[in-house]
């Protein structure tokens, strides 16, 4: 999940790819008038055992259903936004001092990341997130931040960029599947997809980096 920015393609393309047990589904979204709307978007079912509980079990498989979705949705983009299960990651909220610089900072979530995971911190795929100022202990003169600790084994993120990659795409962002669905659910519009969208919302969450989400 680290060293995969958004920030050097806002304004391009981008797709978001949900990569489910029962299929691919993809959306690429445009902005008119200051509205988010729907450009593009498709899916492609998946055979059974390629993907199970979250888990890529066929990366070949996988591949050949990213590649058909696009295909199917009609975008031409390349650059797309990928997403790991909740069950694949593990999250855990940690305090640390504020005011450090990044580089400090993100030594001190590898030293307490450490802490929180069943495997290797070299296996781990390791990310994390500034939640705000931490709420003073009584007493407390030091003040400290929030910051959301998420981790993933680095075999489990890389099947999927691998199978998008085999698919002729380009990953520039690894999200988790729950804050795509939470900014899906805040910033509305999937509703207009077919089958009211409940099916797309994670696609269209993921596609919503092309705006800074």
């Amino acid at each position: 999940m680290k060293n995969i920015s958004i920030r050097s393609f806002l304004g391009i393309g981008l797709l978001g790819v949900d990569m489910a047990d029962d299929a691919v589904r993809v959306v690429e979204l445009r902005r008119r008038r200051g509205k988010l709307s729907c450009r593009h978007s498709g899916s492609a079912a998946l055979a059974a055992g390629v993907m199970l509980e979250g888990h890529v079990e066929d990366p070949q498989g996988l591949a050949s259903a990213v590649r058909l979705a696009c295909r199917n949705s009609g975008s031409a983009c390349t650059r797309v936004a990928l997403a790991m299960p909740a069950t694949a990651l593990i999250t855990h909220a940690i305090r640390l001092p504020a005011g450090l610089p990044e580089e400090q900072l993100e030594i001190l979530v590898e030293l307490e990341a450490a802490q929180y995971m069943p495997f290797a911190l070299e296996d781990a795929s390791l990310d994390f997130y500034q939640l705000g100022p931490a709420p003073p202990f009584a007493g407390q003169t030091q003040q400290e931040i929030e910051v959301l600790l998420v981790a993933a084994r680095r075999a489990s993120v890389q099947r999927r960029l691998d199978a998008a990659t085999a698919a002729g795409l380009t990953p520039v962002v690894m999200d988790s599947e729950a804050l795509a669905l939470q900014a899906a659910l805040a910033q509305g519009g999937w509703q207009a997809l077919p089958d009211g969208g409940l099916s797309y919302q994670l696609a269209w969450g993921l596609a919503l980096h092309r705006y800074a989400r």
